[in-house]
C-alpha cells in the first residue's frame, strides 16, 4: 500500500469480522521509504503481492505489465463491482481500453457536499473580529493582520498569521492557491471555462499567479508569513498547526486532518479552522467546492502473481456490499452506532468521544479499509455511507463556537457558505487525465520550476527584485512545451464535455 504508516495487526475488530464473513485473511504492508525505489525493486525482481494500492504511480505497474486486467472477473464474478462502476466504466480504463485500477469514493446517490479546499481561518479570529463579512483574499489578510497586532504571541508561543506548506509534491499548497481567487475550481496547472472548454494556463498568467506571489511577497515583508514556510516539512507543518498558533493558510481539509483533531483532543476548539470561499475581488464568484468524480486511473490493483483472481474479484466484490461498507464505515451496529426509529444511523455522544480518539479509530478503517472500493454519498435508505457525512453528527460535532459562527453568518453547515460544485464541469477534475510519458516530463519539469521560482519571489527584498525573479520564472517555464500540453488538455477536456 502506498500509505506510509504504523503496522497494521494480524488482529484487529473490523478485520477478523470481515474474514468471519468472507473466510478471507489479509496480510497488509505499508510503504516504508519513497514509493518510487518500493516499485522500482518490485518491478526489477519480477514479484509482485497479490493486491496492490500504488495511488498516483499506479501507471507505472500498469507500463511495467504488472497488473492484471479486471473487466472480465468483475463482468463474470462482481455483479457489485460491475453496478457501482457502471456509470464510469469507460472512464477507469487505461489508454490500452484495459481497466487495472478501481478507484474508491464512487459517487452514489446524493452527493456529499463537504469543503475541501479552501481558505482556513481560526475561529477565533472570526469570533475576536466580530464575525465580519469575509469574501477576498485581501479582506482576509487585513482580519489576521489584526489579530496577530493584538495577540502577538498564543500559549507562549509567537502568533504566525499565515503559514504555507511547501514540502515535496505538497507545494501544491502555495503553486495551485490562486486558481481558487480567480474564480477557479481545484483543477490545477489550469482554468477551464465551463462554458466553451478553453483553458488558461494560469502558472504565468499576470493577471493570476503574479497576483497572489505579490500579495504574499508584501504579507512575508511584513511579517505575516510563516518563517519556516519554505524549510519546514510535513510532520512539522502539522504539528504547527496543531500547536494553535497559526492563524490561517490555505489547503485541503484532508491534508491537515491529523492536526485538526489534536486541536480537538487537546480541547482547543476555538483554535480549529473554519473554511472561507476567497476570491482576489467581489466580481468573481468563488467555485471552490468538487463535482462528484473519482480518482481516474487510481485505486486498488490485482497484480499478475495473484494465484487466485476469482477468489480476490468474490472477496473484494463482498467488500463493496452495502452490508460490508456500513461494517467498515460505521461498525458494529449498538456497538459503534445506533439506529433511530425512522432508520437513521447515528452516534451516541459517548461512541462520538471515543472515536475522536485516533486509536480508536475502526479498526484500522480509516487507515487501510478505505483503500478499498467503496461508495461515496447516500445508501439506498437515504443514510450516509461515511458518519463524517451523515448530517446528524456533522451537526452534532459542532461546538459552541462553531454554532456560534453558523448563526452569525446566517447558514447551519460550514459548506453552505461556498456556492454549490458547477455541474457544467462534466471533465472535472482537470489533474485526473491521463498523461502520455511526454506530459509527465513535463509536468515534472514545471513541478521543479514551481519549487525553485515561486519561494523566491515570495522572499523577495524589492519589487524589482521580486520582478525580476517572475520575468525569470516565466521565461524558463516558456522553454517547455507549453503549447503541447495545452493542446493535450484542451483535447481531452473536449472529449469529457462531449461525450460524458
Amino acid at each position: 500500500m502506498n500509505a506510509p504508516g504504523d503496522n497494521v495487526p494480524e488482529h484487529f475488530k473490523l478485520g477478523d469480522l470481515i474474514t468471519e464473513k468472507t473466510g478471507v485473511t489479509v496480510k497488509y504492508e505499508r510503504l516504508v521509504g519513497e514509493i518510487e525505489q518500493k516499485l522500482g525493486v518490485m518491478i526489477a525482481g519480477g514479484e509482485y503481492p497479490d493486491m496492490i494500492y500504488a495511488g498516483d504511480r499506479t501507471s507505472k505497474l500498469i507500463d511495467a505489465g504488472a497488473l492484471l486486467p479486471l473487466e472480465d472477473l468483475i463482468e463474470e464474478h462482481a455483479p457489485t463491482l460491475k453496478k457501482l462502476y457502471e456509470p464510469y466504466w469507460d472512464r477507469i480504463k487505461a489508454a490500452d481500453g484495459h481497466i487495472y485500477a478501481l478507484p474508491n469514493s464512487v459517487p452514489t446517490g446524493q452527493p456529499n457536499r463537504w469543503v475541501n479546499a479552501a481558505f482556513w481561518i481560526q475561529k477565533d479570529v472570526l469570533k475576536d473580529a466580530g464575525y465580519p463579512k469575509i469574501t477576498t483574499f485581501d479582506q482576509y489578510v487585513e482580519v489576521l493582520k489584526a489579530y496577530a497586532k493584538k495577540y502577538p504571541q498564543i500559549d507562549g508561543q509567537d502568533t504566525v498569521p499565515f503559514a504555507i506548506l511547501t514540502y515535496d509534491w505538497r507545494i501544491f499548497t502555495l503553486t495551485t492557491a490562486m486558481q481558487f481567487l480567480a474564480g477557479g475550481p481545484n483543477d490545477s496547472r489550469a482554468m477551464v471555462n465551463p462554458e466553451t472548454g478553453e483553458l488558461n494556463f494560469y502558472q504565468t498568467d499576470e493577471n493570476v499567479s503574479k497576483r497572489y506571489y505579490e500579495k504574499l511577497n508584501e504579507m512575508w515583508n511584513e511579517g505575516l508569513i510563516d518563517k519556516e514556510a519554505f524549510v519546514m516539512n510535513y510532520d512539522q507543518y502539522l504539528a504547527k498547526l496543531s500547536s494553535g498558533h497559526v492563524l490561517g493558510m490555505h489547503d485541503q481539509s484532508w491534508q491537515f486532518q491529523d492536526a485538526t483533531q489534536a486541536l480537538k483532543q487537546q480541547g482547543k476548539l476555538d483554535r480549529m479552522y473554519a473554511p472561507l470561499q476567497l476570491t482576489f475581488d467581489d466580481s468573481i464568484p468563488g467555485d471552490y467546492l468538487d463535482v462528484p468524480s473519482i480518482n481516474y486511473g487510481i485505486g486498488w490493483s490485482m497484480s499478475v502473481d495473484n494465484k487466485d483472481p476469482v477468489r480476490t474479484i468474490k472477496f473484494i466484490d463482498q467488500l463493496a456490499t452495502d452490508e460490508m461498507q456500513i461494517l467498515r464505515n460505521w461498525g458494529v451496529k449498538d456497538e459503534d452506532y445506533k439506529v433511530d426509529e425512522n432508520g437513521r444511523f447515528y452516534r451516541t455522544e459517548e461512541q462520538r468521544k471515543w472515536f475522536e480518539i485516533s486509536e480508536n479509530a475502526l479498526g484500522w478503517d480509516g487507515k487501510i479499509l478505505w483503500f478499498y472500493p467503496n461508495a461515496a454519498g447516500t445508501l439506498p435508505d437515504g443514510n450516509n455511507y461515511m458518519p463524517g457525512e451523515q448530517p446528524e453528527e456533522i451537526a452534532a460535532g459542532y461546538s459552541d463556537t462553531d454554532r456560534e459562527i453558523l448563526k452569525a453568518y446566517g447558514v447551519k453547515t460550514y459548506p453552505e457558505l461556498f456556492n454549490p460544485a458547477n455541474p457544467k464541469r462534466k471533465y472535472f477534475p482537470l489533474w485526473s487525465i491521463e498523461l502520455t510519458e511526454d506530459m509527465k516530463l513535463f509536468d515534472q519539469k514545471l513541478g521543479d520550476l514551481n519549487r525553485k521560482y515561486p519561494p523566491q519571489m515570495v522572499v523577495a527584498k524589492s519589487k524589482d527584485e521580486f520582478n525580476a525573479i517572475w520575468d525569470e520564472y516565466v521565461k524558463a517555464v516558456n522553454k517547455l512545451d507549453v503549447e503541447g500540453w495545452m493542446a493535450y488538455h484542451t483535447k481531452h477536456v473536449k472529449d469529457r464535455m462531449d461525450n460524458w
